[in-house]
This record gives structure tokens, C-alpha cells and sequence, in this order.
């Protein structure tokens, strides 16, 4: 977002320049005269100085307006400062971060899971319960709805690089999207929670063992045998994951669960980048927590009910709940 702000006002100091060149000064006729009859004396051509001047600048303004139209069509999912939640069941909205007010409204969704949500280019997911069964739905910028999968769970539901994946039963995670439909088996192990790369690397967190780890399976990996396993520094485990850009970031609480972290870590090489700033928070559990990153390179942590928190770079800050026009807030997890 703040690259598409830079280049609008690029377009904006062009366009000065331009109405600088082209604005007549007071002796600006005279000389165009003299100089038209001079050439005219020599040969007859038209006078195109001023023609090119004003195309040039039909040209720049022509660029201004697409930029400021594609700004004004920007989905609501992925405006500055913005993110999705739901404040009433159903009804899916984007929110400012700063203040939790209500930007616009994305779609109603009738029986959509408010923490069930994940944002792509502008698309927005969900599951939904229907009588016969669960589905994952995908909400287009234009607020066109579709059906996508029936799945028998659908939750850890995730969105990136043109795909969706989301558990699929308590046997396998499934991704759609780019290459078509990819099952993961899961032998037997819990996920908590997913998150994807753009390229189609999908991590997991899971649990086996009593323990929660972090691993990484390619683009197109049928199984988790070849899977990289993070090398995760967290006593108690981490709680959530999100991708964002070539790592993975996890919240990780310390054993209180009343103090966490977002740490990053190198999808390759499954070393610990960063330790994060702690933060205080009331008692976190894998369960309505929700970690995502913007284009900016922020975390959003949102805790379903217990708080939502800001975290970009060494800052961290509590920001207010989402709440719509009339009152209502979202008690469910929210997402970039």
C-alpha cells in the first residue's frame, strides 16, 4: 500500500512539472510567434511544441486518474490499515486497526464461522455450516460469493499465492488452487493451525506427543515424510503461525500464558530469526487465535474475545476490538 501512495504522488510532482512547463508566462505569446513565423519563414510545419505538451500531460493525468481509480477500487480486505473480522454472525466486514471502527462490509455470509477467515489479493475465505454439512466459501472484491470445497471440518483455514488450504477431517490437509487439488495425509497428527506461502509451501502446526511443532512441506508434497521441521525455541510451544515473505513467524507464549511473542523463523533453514518483543496478554490458547502479517510487514495477534495486539518490529500495541455501526463486536479472531 505504501508503494501504490508513492506512486501516486510521483504521478502528483510529474503532473506540477508538467503545469509548470506548460502554463503560459506573460511574454509566452509574443515568443511563440516570433518563433512560429521564424520557422515558417524556413519551411511550413505545424507548431507541435505546445500539441506535445499538452499529450504529455493528457498522459500524466490519464495515469493519475487510473491510480486514484484503482485506489478508490481497492478491496476492502487489503486497504491501509485495515482487516477482516465479523461483528455479527454472518456478516463480514473490514475494520480500521487503529480504532476497530467498521470500513465497509465485505458480504453476508449466512452460517460463516467469524474465526474461520483468511485473506488473498483481495479475496476473502470462510467456512460456512449448511444442513448438509461444511463448505469453504470464497468472497471475490466484488462481494460475489462461490463454493469452493464441502469439507467434513474446513477449520485452520489459510489463504495465500492464489490458493486456499484448510484441514479436511481429522486425515489430511487439503490445497486448492495453483497445480489443482493437493491432499496432505496427516498420520495421525493434530493441526492447529496452517499457514502458505506464496510459492505453495505449506507450513503446519501441529500437535503429536503432547508437544506443538512446526513443520514445512513443499509446493508439491504429498506427504510429510520430506517435511522441514522448524528448530522452534519455545518451552511451552508455539500457538499460532503466519507466513510472510521467506519466513515463518509463530506466536510463542512463555509458560504463564499471560506473555508472548511473535519470533520469526527461516523457511529453509529452520533457524530462529528473530525473538520478538513480549507483550502482556490474558491466558492464550491455540484455540480462536489468530496470527497474520499485511503488506507492511505488521502482525496482526487476535485472540477471539481476550484482545488483539499490533505488532510491528519492536513495537507492540493493544488495539481496540472490532465493532460495526451499531454497537456489535466481533467475538471471534480477526485477520490481515
Amino acid at each position: 500500500m505504501s508503494q501504490r501512495k508513492e506512486d501516486v504522488e510521483l504521478v502528483r510532482a510529474q503532473l506540477h512539472r508538467l503545469v509548470d512547463d506548460v502554463e503560459p508566462a506573460p511574454d509566452a505569446l509574443p515568443r511563440l510567434l516570433s518563433a512560429a513565423r521564424r520557422r515558417s519563414a524556413r519551411r511550413r510545419v505545424p507548431v507541435l511544441v505546445g500539441v506535445s505538451a499538452a499529450l504529455a500531460c493528457a498522459a500524466f493525468v490519464g495515469l493519475a486518474l487510473g491510480l486514484f481509480a484503482q485506489s478508490r477500487s481497492t478491496p476492502v480486505a487489503v486497504q491501509p490499515d485495515s482487516y477482516v473480522a465479523a461483528a455479527q454472525p454472518g456478516v463480514i466486514a473490514a475494520f480500521d486497526v487503529r480504532t476497530g471502527r467498521q470500513k465497509a462490509e465485505v458480504a453476508r455470509v449466512r452460517g460463516a464461522d467469524g474465526s474461520d477467515l483468511a485473506t488473498d489479493s483481495g479475496r476473502v475465505f470462510t467456512s460456512v455450516s449448511t444442513p448438509r454439512g461444511r463448505r469453504v466459501v470464497e468472497i471475490a472484491p466484488d462481494g460475489e460469493r462461490r463454493t469452493i470445497a464441502e469439507v467434513a471440518d474446513g477449520r485452520a483455514l489459510t489463504a495465500g499465492g492464489g490458493r486456499v488450504a484448510y484441514v479436511d477431517g481429522a486425515n489430511h490437509v487439503v490445497t486448492l488452487g495453483a497445480g489443482g487439488r493437493r491432499e496432505l495425509p496427516l498420520d495421525g497428527m493434530a493441526v492447529l493451525d496452517l499457514a502458505l506461502a506464496d510459492d505453495g509451501e505449506l507450513a503446519l502446526l501441529v500437535e503429536r506427543a503432547g508437544t506443538r511443532d512446526v513443520l514445512v512441506a513443499g509446493p508439491g508434497a504429498t506427504t510429510l515424510d520430506g517435511s522441514r521441521e522448524l528448530r522452534v525455541v519455545a518451552p511451552c510451544g508455539p500457538l499460532a503461525i503466519a507466513w510472510r515473505a521467506d519466513s515463518v513467524a509463530a506466536v510463542e507464549p512463555d509458560c504463564s500464558m499471560r506473555r508472548a511473542r511473535v519470533a520469526t523463523y527461516d523457511a529453509a533453514a529452520g533457524r530462529k530469526l528473530a525473538a520478538g518483543q513480549a507483550f502482556d496478554t490474558p491466558p492464550l490458547a491455540p484455540d480462536g487465535l489468530d496470527l497474520s502479517a499485511d503488506e507492511l510487514g505488521r502482525f496482526l495477534v487476535s485472540a477471539a474475545d481476550r484482545g488483539q495486539w499490533l505488532v510491528d518490529g519492536t513495537q507492540v500495541r493493544r488495539i481496540p476490538p472490532a465493532c460495526d455501526p451499531e454497537g456489535h463486536c466481533a467475538d471471534g479472531s480477526a485477520t490481515f
